[in-house]
């Protein structure tokens, strides 16, 4: 019998010292150091394109709006839409598998995603059911989604 050789993945980082730098760098709380790891995301971005993983595109998104936050005046209501549209990306992308099989409010998938090792709170369902459907929320709550 031959051995299967286990699949490659190809992806957009040189390693794994190269992934948990900007993973640190994206989730620390110094601005230059968020700036740095999102310009690598973008690196990487440029090397795969599409196939950049929702997961690390996402979180990219939410540390740029929270670097923009911090060094640039935005309009508050430029800030909400911004933090709003990378909330609303991050729920569709958690909650996508279980979405694919049926259609289910997402209030009614709260009690299953926790079975997918997810676990995001009812507030933050209403959030971005209010996002999607109903008035924008304040800017406070943006932020703390």
């Amino acid at each position: 019998r031959k051995r299967l050789k286990p699949l490659r993945t190809v992806v957009a980082w040189r390693g794994r010292a190269e992934w948990d730098q900007v993973m640190v760098g994206l989730y620390c709380g110094d601005s230059r150091l968020q700036q740095d790891a999102l310009d690598r995301v973008s690196a990487w971005k440029s090397r795969v394109g599409p196939k950049m993983p929702l997961v690390v595109d996402c979180t990219a998104e939410l540390t740029h709006f929270k670097v923009l936050d911090s060094s640039v005046r935005l309009k508050s209501h430029e800030l909400i839409l911004s933090y709003g549209l990378a909330l609303v990306r991050f729920v569709n992308l958690i909650t996508e598998r279980k979405q694919k099989m049926v259609s289910i409010p997402l209030r009614q998938l709260d009690r299953e995603i926790t079975l997918i090792r997810v676990d995001i709170t009812m507030w933050v369902v209403d959030l971005h059911h209010e996002l999607t459907h109903g008035k924008l929320p304040w800017l406070a709550l943006c932020c703390k989604g």
